[in-house]
């Protein structure tokens, strides 16, 4: 397992960048968001591009890298938030410095299109992030979500694993890794694609049809992804809604593509494209026991986890 670097865990009254590399931020859902952190006792700094739009982008590649990096260069910036997944995140990249984030590691929490971030932070910075709620799409909804309490160094509560959510037996364990599955597949083939080797495989996604969640996986299997995977974790899945495919279709595929897995693979963890999703640590250990039925994480403060920087 390489070293990770942890960021510090989020104070009460910390400063929170809020930061737009995806799709457009609709002003008054991000005003939503935005409002809900200020009373619960935070500051807030917008991006420089927050209001900005062109097409499917909150700005040109170079003004979305730009507003990220400004909030990575502030010394009163505690932590950063993503106002919005959608696309484009991994079309910045190219415009970013890996030692900005280094220089000043901070918490970054976000999800969906976020995935190609957090995964050249991972490769480039060796940094932990954490895959949850954003701004303009969710972080309001605070009854029920977990993000403040696993920001401020709590581990996530353990997932109970149901009987029928198991799909493949056994116990594996090492850093976490993974996030939306449309996103994973695209960066195979990339400096930045993620490596499950001695890893657990965290994935999830929205409004896709079986046959292009199993292309994906496919994907990501011939790509050589899951070589030397210790466990693989599902979240939600939500079935696209061309198909008309039910539930217990999607299970049925699911059981089929992983009879005989040789690692353990579990679902339901409630994480991913939901209106209250789980907080998952990318980067730090995590243990899965199918066997046991449970999935057990390890949070900021965990002992088991290096201490951050001083």
């Amino acid at each position: 397992m390489r070293d990770v670097t942890v960021p510090k865990p989020l104070k009460p009254g910390a400063t929170i960048g809020v930061a737009a590399i995806s799709g457009p931020v609709e002003p008054e859902r991000l005003a939503v968001g935005v409002a809900a952190l200020e009373r619960r006792g935070y500051r807030t700094v917008l991006a420089s591009n927050a209001g900005a739009r062109r097409g499917f982008l909150a700005g040109a590649d170079a003004e979305r890298a730009q507003g990220y990096r400004e909030l990575l260069r502030r010394d009163d910036v505690d932590a950063i938030f993503f106002a919005r997944g959608g696309y484009g995140a991994a079309r910045v990249l190219p415009h970013l410095d890996p030692e900005e984030a280094r220089a000043r590691p901070r918490i970054h929490l976000g999800g969906s299109d976020l995935t190609a971030l957090f995964a050249w932070l991972a490769r480039r910075a060796d940094l932990a992030t954490f895959y949850g709620p954003m701004v303009a799409t969710g972080i309001a909804n605070q009854e029920g979500l977990d993000w403040e309490d696993v920001l401020r160094g709590a581990a996530p509560e353990p997932h109970r694993v149901a009987a029928s959510d198991v799909l493949a037996r056994g116990a594996g364990e090492g850093p976490l890794v993974g996030g939306c599955l449309s996103i994973l597949a695209a960066l195979c083939g990339t400096p930045d694609e993620v490596v499950g080797r001695n890893a657990v495989l965290f994935w999830e996604d929205v409004n896709e049809e079986t046959y292009r969640l199993d292309r994906m996986l496919t994907q990501l299997q011939g790509s050589g992804t899951f070589d030397g995977l210790q466990a693989m974790v599902i979240g939600s899945i939500s079935p696209g809604p061309r198909g008309g495919e039910s539930s217990a279709a999607v299970e049925a595929w699911l059981r089929d593509y992983f009879a005989g897995a040789p690692f353990p693979v579990v679902r339901g963890l409630a994480a991913g494209h939901l209106a209250r999703p789980r907080t998952l640590p990318l980067g730090l250990p995590v243990r899965v026991d199918a066997d046991a039925r449970v999935v057990e994480f390890s949070g900021i403060g965990s002992p088991r986890v290096s201490p951050w920087p001083a």
